[in-house]
């Protein structure tokens, strides 16, 4: 009989995928009216709403995790968002105005068997994740409803800085 060689079959870790999205432009503060509670302004929910059209039209719009900040305009962009994606959403309180150490904290908190995630958060700590994620020395800076597209190969648990590819920043707003 012939004995064949056993292999050792090496698990690769999983590429995750990563969008980082800046909620919508928000209305000015009114008087007696908290920053939390500020909704999207008319340009937002424009912009909102012509970024939700342009991510059906796309193959990639799909997620399985959704985390957003808590607050009115978070919300409302996470939820329009969750809908297109067909994805669930968690909202937390703790991602308004994080920066962007409190965020990577709550990205390590994603289960292990969600493999595209989407954050919608609040600048200035969205956007300089977004650039640390990538390069200690990079820096991004996220527009309203601006996109940036991640990967990176491992555990949620284990997602640190300089530790991602950067795809692409993107918006899809109203011109």
């Amino acid at each position: 009989p012939v004995t064949l060689p056993t292999t050792c079959t090496r698990h690769l870790p999983p590429i995750r995928k990563l969008r980082l999205i800046r909620h919508g432009n928000a209305e000015p503060s009114r008087f007696g009216q908290t920053d939390y509670a500020r909704p999207l302004d008319q340009r937002g929910l424009a912009d909102l709403h012509n970024t939700t059209q342009q991510l059906l039209a796309r193959s990639d719009n799909t997620a399985d995790w959704l985390w957003a900040s808590s607050a009115a305009r978070t919300s409302t962009t996470a939820q329009a968002l969750s809908a297109i994606c067909n994805c669930p959403m968690q909202l937390e309180k703790e991602l308004y105005l994080a920066g962007p150490e409190s965020i990577l904290s709550v990205l390590q908190g994603t289960p292990e068997d969600f493999y595209d995630v989407i954050l919608v958060g609040h600048n200035p700590g969205i956007s300089m994740l977004a650039g640390l994620l990538n390069s200690p020395a990079q820096t991004i800076e996220l527009d309203t409803l601006g996109i940036v597209a991640l990967t990176f190969k491992g555990q949620w648990q284990d997602l640190n800085f300089g530790q991602c590819q950067l795809h692409g920043t993107y918006d899809y707003k109203t011109p």
